[in-house]
Parts: structure tokens; sequence; C-alpha cells
């Protein structure tokens, strides 16, 4: 192909580029959207695809608007967002038409709905991390580009509350005067390595957290009492101190330098204490319309297994129209909190089981394992973004559960697992619905609902 060319972008894919054709070839554009003519430069090319930056924008496509982000529209744009620059309806209308490309030839003669709109669009994010570098000032911060571990500095970013970039800034700006240095990933050296931040959905409660590559942190004393002091929203501050290379934020070592490494939030009616280390989604808004979806699609009176239930989100929240709950959770820290969640909720119809969901399936559906009236009518899957392992998958399959639940952060391992699940010819795809978890980017949560065919249901 030539190294500069014109291209009309017909569609969005996964990942959220833009793609169009030329010479035959499906030609991926990041921060383009459908309808956009631009000059292509092309960066790489293989036997089928070709991938390309823009060099100029000839012609804007359907719903494109200006991004508000100096960052996003840079040389080097940020990597946080994927379609700050599309007109919110729009990015609904993309996730819900990339889904059904992906997901309809599951299930043909289902009707996949539009995508549910987040009740917030900006500063939604309720937990960040940003890696830190060497500016032109001194210690800077930021989000890595895309595909790269170089940090884009932004002033005010739009999908996380306002107040993380203050904090980090004022942070940034003490340690420089007490001598901190950035940590260089390359050769392994300096100390700070990421600042991160988890709030409360009033943002009336910030936890921040200071990622180091060893103990040694100088003035601690001075920068808990000049921090507090001018952000009193802050709850806790902690150390979390990682000293391996790699590209994993958070290390085994943690000192607590103020107040309480966890914030109590409010979901549903429910109080839940949410560690810094916890899952919890980040679009808490989202989250409840989810839950209030899950209780309008599940009868009451039902056993139901959490799976992947992390601190009792999901779990916890059915249990009032439930029979029995189980939440199973290999991470003995969001163990430990869901159990102090269900006490502080006065739950006693749901318990916690500390193991990992590929061993604790197939032991607890196995045929010896109790009476069938024992046994879950509904399994929730909530899985990481590696999905379901075959384990597990293979023991729901067996043990011929009524309902599973199925929400996946990645459209890919959501698909692949589905087509194991029907393939058994056990089940069948009842519902497919999309929620917004996360506006202005590509990435989007998918609910699937799978019922036994009627020749298996109990």
């Amino acid at each position: 192909m030539k190294k500069n060319f014109q291209l009309t972008i017909t569609k969005l894919a996964l990942e959220g580029h833009g793609i169009g054709f030329s010479e035959g070839k499906a030609v991926f554009v990041p921060y383009t959207a459908a309808g956009d003519e631009i000059e292509a430069e092309l960066l790489r090319e293989r036997k089928d695809v070709a991938f390309a930056r823009v060099k100029e924008y000839l012609r804007r496509g359907e719903g494109v608007i200006p991004s508000s982000c100096s960052s996003f529209a840079s040389e080097l744009p940020c990597g946080g967002c994927d379609w700050l620059n599309i007109d919110y309806p729009i990015q609904l209308k993309y996730k819900g038409d990339l889904l059904r490309e992906l997901l309809q030839p599951l299930a043909p003669e289902l009707d996949i709905p539009m995508t549910i709109a987040s009740p917030d669009t900006r500063h939604y994010r309720n937990k960040a991390f940003m890696p830190v570098g060497a500016g032109a000032g001194g210690l800077s911060f930021g989000i890595y580009a895309r595909w790269s571990h170089q940090i884009v500095p932004h002033e005010s970013c739009q999908l996380h509350p306002p107040v993380f970039d203050a904090i980090a800034r004022r942070c940034l700006q003490i340690m420089d005067q007490t001598g901190v240095k950035p940590y260089d990933e390359v050769n392994h050296t300096g100390t700070l390595r990421h600042v991160g931040f988890r709030c409360s959905r009033d943002r009336q409660r910030v936890i921040l957290v200071l990622v180091t590559r060893s103990g040694k942190l100088p003035f601690t004393q001075l920068l808990v009492k000049q921090l507090t002091a001018e952000f009193p929203a802050i709850t806790g501050i902690v150390q979390n101190i990682n000293r391996e290379r790699g590209n994993v934020i958070l290390g085994s070592e943690e000192k607590l330098l103020f107040g309480e490494p966890w914030l109590q939030e409010e979901l549903g009616g429910l109080r839940f204490r949410v560690h810094y280390r916890s899952f919890w989604q980040v679009n808490t808004a989202t989250l409840e319309l989810i839950i209030a979806h899950l209780k309008s699609r599940i009868p009451p009176g039902e056993n139901i297994y959490d799976a992947f239930s992390g601190l009792g989100a999901l779990g916890l929240s059915l249990a009032g129209e439930a029979q029995n709950v189980l939440c199973i959770e290999e991470n003995p820290s969001a163990v430990a909190d869901g159990e102090l969640n269900r006490h502080q909720n006065q739950i006693a119809n749901a318990g916690f089981l500390c193991a990992r969901v590929e061993d604790a399936l197939p032991a607890l559906l196995a045929p010896s394992q109790g009476e069938a009236q024992a046994r879950p009518g509904v399994i929730i899957l909530d899985p990481p973004r590696a999905g379901v392992r075959q384990p597990a998958l293979t023991a729901l399959i067996e043990a011929r559960i009524p309902r599973i639940f199925y929400l996946s952060c990645s459209p890919i391992t959501l698909h692949r697992d589905l087509k194991i699940l029907l393939a058994s010819g056990f089940y069948r795809l009842k519902q497919l619905q999309s929620f917004d978890m996360f506006p202005h980017t590509w990435h989007v949560e998918t609910l699937a609902e799978l019922a036994l065919v009627p020749s298996e249901a109990k």
C-alpha cells in the first residue's frame, strides 16, 4: 500500500478503531467515526489488514463533536478515551452495533436492544491509577498513550472526578520539594510509580494511594499534614510498595500513612466497605442499573450462586428477594470485606466461600453434594476480562442449572464462553442487554441471560 492515501471510514470496530477499505484490505484507524473521510498515513501492513493514523480529516462523519480535552486531541493522544469526540447517543449506537455484529450469530432470532445509557457520562470513574514520570517542571502524572508507556499529561480528565487531578497535582508538588524521583521502568530506579485514588459516589470521601518502588518515602508526615489540611475529603492515605519490575500496578506490601485503607459506599440501600484493593465497578450509577435489571429477571425465592463475587455487590444486593445466596470469591481480602458487609447489613441468608470458581463449582454442583432442592436455580458469573475457565463451564453444563446470568466487560471472551455453553445443546440465549459502564470508550458491560432449553428444564 502507499504511505499516504485517502480513506472513507465505514464502521467502528472493537478496540474503538474506525475501519475503511483500501486495495482489498481492511484498514484500522483510531480516533475516527463512521463517515469520516481522511488522509491516512500507513503505520504497518499485514497480509489481510493494515493500520494507519489520521494525517488530515477531509470530512467528518455523523455525531462528531469537539473533544473538550486537549490531551485527547494532542499529537500523542491520551489512551484513556476512544470516543470523546463523538456525541454520546452515537456512542451508544456504536456499542450496540458492535455487540450485534459479534453476538447476533449465536442467536439469530434474538432481538438485541440498545445499550442502556450511563446516568453519569462525565467524571464517572470512582477509581483511577495514574503513572508518574519526569516532566519539564518536575514530577508529572497523566495517562499512558495507546499501546505505549509514554505518559500523556492532562489538566483535568473527563472520566474521573476533578478532585483526583487536584490532589495529584498538589501531592507531586510537595514530593518535588522533598526530592522524590519518578520511577524509571527501564532501569528500575526512582521512587514514585503511580498515584492512585478511590472515592465514594458522592465524592465526599477519597483514598489516596502512593505506589512506590521501595519502602523509603521521605517526609511522609509533612505530606499527610499538608494534603489532609488542603483536601478534607481525604479519609485515607496508603503507601503501596511494589518492588517488582513489570506492568502490575500494586505490590503486596503497604503502609497506612493516614486514616483507613477503605471507604464506606452505599448501593441500593445497602452499605459496603470497599477496600482500595477490592474490585468494585468503576461506575456506581450503572452498577445500580445492572442490579435493578437482575432483580427484574430473577424470580423471588431462588437459591443463587454469585461466582466471582468480589465483596458481594451483586449477591448481597439480591439477597432480599432470594432464598439463599452463596458468594464465591478467591481473593481472601474481598471475602473478608464481603463477610463484614453481610454483617453490617444484617443479611442472614447469604454466605461467602473463599475459593477459585473453577475449583468450587465442580465440587458444589456434583450430584453427591446434596438433594436437588439445595442446588442453585440461578448462577451469576461476573468474571474478570479473561472470562470463565473451562472446568467451571463444564460443571454448569453438566449440572443443568436452570438460569445463568453472565456479566462481562469483554465482548470477545463473552462470545467465546457463550459458544461453549450454547454448543452443549442444553442452553438457549434468552436475553442480551448491554450497559454503558464506560462512556467515551469502546468498552461496554454486557449481561447475557441463558435458560435451559424446554426439554432439559426440570
